[in-house]
């Protein structure tokens, strides 16, 4: 549920260990605390090197409830039973305070306002276009797979045995490159796609 939430807003849930979370390259962490104590987890973090956005979804009797994992060092906290479109809302303002700007080359998406424009012409994309581009560009010069597309776009952990993501990639490419003689959407034979600024 919550996958889907937060992929309606252009956002991908993965699933990281929390020793592996300082290198991941993710922008914010959801850690679910259930019955710890939120001080301890906001330290473990920490200690850990995540210096990034962290939110913690307390269960319905956590020790200290929001106001204590706030008052711990969290950026933000919700207590179960908060719907998946809640916490996925609050990620989403979480971000924007952050980063609201990603450039890259000619290449500018407007993460709050959803707008992407290359050589200042708007780019107009569908949701799930915006959060295929979101990806590439949140991982920019990097190849990636069809298989990390599917769970960070689509929510999907198997391979549905469908052209989906490359049928999306084709028209991204379309509304991306089209009246440019550069390219910035490149396909990787055999490993995957990347943008190229």
């Amino acid at each position: 549920m919550l996958r889907e939430a937060a992929g309606a807003r252009g956002l991908a849930i993965v699933p990281v260990a929390s020793a592996a979370l300082a290198a991941s390259g993710a922008q914010a962490a959801i850690v679910g605390l259930e019955g710890r104590d939120p001080a301890a987890c906001v330290a473990r973090a920490r200690a850990q090197g995540w210096q990034g956005a962290l939110m913690l979804v307390l269960a319905r009797d956590c020790n200290g409830g929001v106001a204590g994992a706030l008052d711990a060092g969290a950026d933000d906290a919700v207590a179960l039973p908060a719907s998946a479109s809640e916490i996925a809302a609050r990620l989403a303002a979480r971000l924007r305070c952050r980063a609201p700007m990603i450039a890259l080359g000619g290449l500018r998406i407007d993460t709050v306002e959803r707008r992407v424009e290359r050589e200042g012409r708007t780019v107009p994309l569908l949701p799930r276009e915006y959060g295929l581009l979101l990806h590439l560009a949140r991982s920019a010069g990097r190849c990636v797979g069809r298989a990390e597309l599917l769970a960070a776009v689509w929510g999907l952990h198997f391979d549905p045995g469908t052209n989906v993501v490359e049928v999306h990639v084709s028209r991204l490419r379309a509304k991306l490159d089209r009246g440019f003689a550069i390219p910035m959407l490149v396909t990787d034979k055999g490993c995957g796609y990347r943008l190229a600024g």
